[in-house]
């Protein structure tokens, strides 16, 4: 249970960054180009997507992304782990 909460605290720190990284590029080109637009955005920062409706800070978007990448973490963690126990096929 230990190994399964720091792997998903892991994702939610992924998420986390993943915005964070996001951030400093949109700060580094400037507001010139819209880069919220992207594919690339809506796939690696879901939460982008309510940005689209009202106003968010990027606050609100890191808290959210990390949430979002959290929940999955923790979807995908037991599928994991049921991979990891089956025995392997021989060949």
């Amino acid at each position: 249970m230990r190994k399964t909460l720091q792997r998903v605290g892991l994702w939610v720190l992924i998420g986390a960054t993943i915005t964070c990284f996001w951030v400093l590029v949109m700060m580094l080109i400037g507001p010139r180009h819209n880069i919220s637009h992207w594919p690339i955005i809506a796939i690696t920062i879901p939460a982008s997507m309510f940005g689209r409706s009202r106003p968010v800070t990027y606050y609100e978007v890191m808290l959210l992304n990390a949430v979002i990448y959290g929940l999955t973490g923790l979807a995908l963690e037991p599928l994991l782990r049921l991979r990891r126990q089956l025995p392997a096929k021989p060949r």
